[in-house]
């Protein structure tokens, strides 16, 4: 999974990416090469909100320009890079400005659903030779867990010839200088925002909100719409430059003057004033001709300077339609249609993942609760009640009678549309119906039903009601009493 945040510094952003081979944990200098801890501007961060490292001395300036590698390991040993830029020809660098990353699109216009674990972490620093740091490639950084949690040895997994991946064996130590850790709480999630609709269509207008206040002083709010899509399997065929990054580009660059790490690729967007940390609800519309698929919609709180001094988690946005038609009923279940013009991937509530158009089997009487979600940003597509229609129940009495014997006798009919038991009963001395005798019925049967007894010159009073199937239990709105005699 990508995680990085692209960094920015008095050096200067640089557009450079590191390639990792899978598992590969970051290169570790020998102990004389180890240089204090730098300098964090603050303590502790809620994620997305920028802060600063400045290093206690350069990178060794005997190696020249050199690449310096920044990454946090939050409190579950997971470790995300954080910026990754290049010294100048004497190995000087910093302060670097990075962020603990959000969740939303990264710089290579794929979806991160980074969370970095409140508590406390540790920022790790190093210098690593030109050699190791190659210009323009794809992003390739992926967070490591476990044992490879705090950064030791870096490996170099440039393609062979054969297109295949280094193993690593015959690469060298790249590392000219590893800085002591630094210390760093995550202070939770990243603030949220609220908008609407989660699907939409192209020329339709989102309601965008704050939940909470930006992270740190700001100006104005800016808010983009982006494309997302699903990470390319192969980086080598990827035309990205390795300029994206987590925080969408290059924070040193102002696009068209809507500030630092604006994303040149965005459909919509727009600038909000801010006050005391906060913006008001923003209406902004989405262009007619948008593509369909997957977008986040970022918001930045951007400084007086029009930098970024935090990043709101990114909210998931779908442009197309979904509808899911009138369930077909059975016995076993139900199936539903799905039918729209959203491209993307859908993901059950179950886990399963389907295309448009497709059918939705549910098992079961029901009612049940659809819900779909982009299986890309796990953004709600669909909430829905679905249910069969309860059967349209009703009977008919005719011919009610006494028999020779003294039962109560009629002939019910079932004029309804599901199968039924139909139960007779007789009310006794107490008044209290008591059944006699039960049959079931299709839809369209009819049956005589007789039971209890009935003295000569006596007179008793009956009912006919219906048990639907499955129920359980007598359905008293669906009922015909009444009362015969018997002759002395």
């Amino acid at each position: 999974m990508v995680r990085r945040v692209l960094a920015t510094g008095a050096i200067g952003t640089v557009a450079l990416a590191m390639l990792l081979g899978p598992g590969a944990a970051l290169a570790h200098a020998a102990d004389d090469d180890t240089a204090p801890a730098p300098t964090l501007s603050a303590t502790s961060v809620r994620a997305g909100t920028s802060f600063t490292v400045t290093p206690p001395q350069s990178c060794p300036s005997a190696y020249g320009q050199q690449g310096v590698l920044i990454t946090y390991s939050d409190a579950e040993d997971t470790t995300y890079q954080l910026g990754l830029l290049m010294t100048d020809d004497n190995g000087n660098w910093g302060p670097a400005t990075v962020r603990l990353p959000v969740t939303g699109p990264d710089g290579a216009g794929g979806w991160d659903p980074s969370s970095v674990t409140a508590g406390t972490g540790t920022v790790d620093v190093l210098c690593l030779s030109s050699e190791y740091v190659t210009a323009a490639a794809p992003a390739t950084f992926s967070s490591l867990s476990g044992a490879s949690s705090s950064p030791t040895r870096l490996v170099r997994t440039a393609p062979d010839d054969d297109g295949d991946s280094d193993d690593g064996d015959d690469a060298d130590d790249g590392t000219t200088l590893t800085y002591a850790p630094a210390a760093l709480t995550s202070a939770g999630r990243a603030a949220r925002i609220s908008a609407k609709p989660a699907l939409a269509q192209p020329g339709d207008s989102l309601t965008v909100a704050p939940v909470d206040v930006c992270g740190a002083p700001a100006t104005t709010a800016r808010i983009q719409v982006s494309p997302v899509a699903l990470a390319d399997d192969d980086p080598g065929d990827s035309d990205d430059d390795g300029s994206g990054d987590g925080d969408t580009g290059d924070d040193s660059d102002d696009i068209d003057g809507l500030g630092a790490g604006a994303d040149p690729s965005a459909v919509a967007t727009t600038e909000v004033d801010v006050s005391n940390g906060t913006w008001g609800s923003t209406r902004l519309p989405l262009p007619d001709d948008a593509p369909l698929g997957d977008y986040g919609i970022t918001v930045d709180c951007l400084d007086s300077s029009q930098e970024i001094s935090s990043r709101y988690e990114s909210a998931p946005l779908a442009l197309g339609t979904l509808k899911a038609a009138a369930p077909v009923c059975s016995a076993k279940g139900a199936t539903v249609r799905l039918t729209g013009t959203y491209p993307g991937t859908l993901a059950t509530g179950t886990g399963d993942e389907t295309e448009l158009p497709s059918t939705l089997k549910l098992s079961g009487t029901g009612p049940w609760n659809v819900a779909l979600n982009s299986a890309l940003t796990d953004g709600a597509l669909l909430r829905q009640k679905v249910a069969c229609p309860e059967p349209d129940y009703e009977l008919t009495v005719t011919k009610p009678s006494v028999t020779s014997k003294g039962l109560v006798r009629a002939r019910i009919c079932n004029t309804g549309d599901g199968t039924v038991t139909a139960l007779l009963q007789v009310a006794g001395k107490n008044r209290k119906f008591a059944t006699v005798e039960r049959t079931s019925l299709n839809d369209g049967d009819c049956a005589w039903l007789d039971g209890g007894k009935v003295k000569r010159g006596g007179s008793a009073s009956a009912r006919v009601v219906l048990d639907p199937v499955g129920k359980g239990t007598a359905d008293q709105e669906v009922a015909t009493t009444f009362t015969v005699r018997r002759k002395g």
